[in-house]
């Protein structure tokens, strides 16, 4: 099983190197922020990194998973006033995590209309709260979200974004992904990062974390089958992203995901359970595993054989 879904992914991830090479004149022109390290030679992604990658991800999934519950409750109302709602975004403060619907006024002051809280073990199960309880500092937070989807949208023309706002402690980073809604092709790519002051008032750094839009089609084939897993080739970053592996988490249905670093034999190999492998695809081994629980298994761990009849799962 490991070696039949290698050599596909071989031929996967020459189609999209393909595809790279072919942007790679769009990435002279890039937006603001394009990091030095795509002109650098590609290097061996740490452990921390990968560490950091997963984590990120993890706030992602719950992050969405809280605005995903709290706008099917808001659907649901018969009282919503949409006037009043420009916007949302999904924050974790103290023992749980706040979902705020709002928009600016003229006099640039942002106005909660209506609000949402979850526990903070479980983000997914959000109740109505009263705007008038909730956490200050959310005025800065809006306005950060507000300004990211603004530039996403100048970007690449799509209003369906989706906002997930992080508060540090010199900062506000803001990650944009892109929405959609057919369950049978997903949005890879059009995705940013950005870093704001702890007001929310000025941009610190925009970072197109893809060059363009990729299309992920799930569609079943004519024996009713889906893909296993879907493939591309980085040409930014050395290794996988934040978004990346979120996306492969929200939606399941993708299978896996291997990314792919130009001209190197290897490949990240992202599962919809958190896990990262990266893979040498020359001798078809496992070279790291970092679990779900943020660990890396035991070198003995990796590559061996499954027992008779067992599936594989990369």
């Amino acid at each position: 099983m490991l070696r039949s879904l290698l050599v596909a992914l071989v031929a996967l991830t020459a189609g999209c190197r393909a595809h790279s090479s072919a942007t790679q004149a769009e990435a002279a022109q890039a937006p603001v922020g394009t990091p030095d390290a795509a002109e650098s030679p590609v290097e061996l992604v740490a452990d921390k990194e990968l560490q950091r990658v997963q984590k990120r991800a993890q706030y992602i999934v719950e992050s969405e998973k809280g605005t995903t519950s709290a706008t099917d409750l808001l659907q649901a109302r018969p009282d919503v006033d949409r006037s009043r709602v420009n916007g949302v975004f999904t924050v974790p403060r103290g023992n749980a995590w706040y979902s705020v619907f709002g928009r600016f006024n003229p006099q640039d002051v942002f106005v909660p209309a209506y609000a949402y809280r979850a526990p903070i073990e479980f983000s997914g199960e959000m109740e109505d709260f009263p705007v008038e309880s909730l956490p200050e500092g959310m005025d800065a937070l809006a306005r950060a979200a507000s300004a990211a989807c603004e530039r996403v949208y100048q970007v690449h023309g799509r209003k369906q974004l989706k906002p997930v706002v992080l508060e540090e402690d010199d900062g506000i980073t803001v990650y944009v992904l892109q929405g959609f809604d057919d369950s049978n092709l997903y949005l890879l790519g059009g995705d940013f990062r950005f870093r704001f002051s702890k007001d929310g008032r000025q941009k610190l750094q925009e970072l197109p974390l893809h060059q363009g839009l990729i299309p992920v089609s799930v569609a079943p084939d004519a024996d009713g089958e889906r893909p296993q897993f879907s493939a591309h080739a980085h040409v930014l970053f050395p290794g996988p992203l934040e978004t990346e592996l979120a996306l492969v988490m929200l939606h399941p249905a993708l299978g896996g995901l291997f990314v792919g670093v130009e001209d190197q034999d290897r490949v990240y190999a992202l599962s919809p359970d958190g896990t990262i492998r990266e893979v040498r695809l020359s001798r078809e081994e496992v070279l790291r595993e970092l679990r779900p629980d943020g660990t890396f298994a035991p070198p003995e761990e990796l590559n061996v054989a499954p027992e008779p009849g067992a599936d594989v799962v990369l």
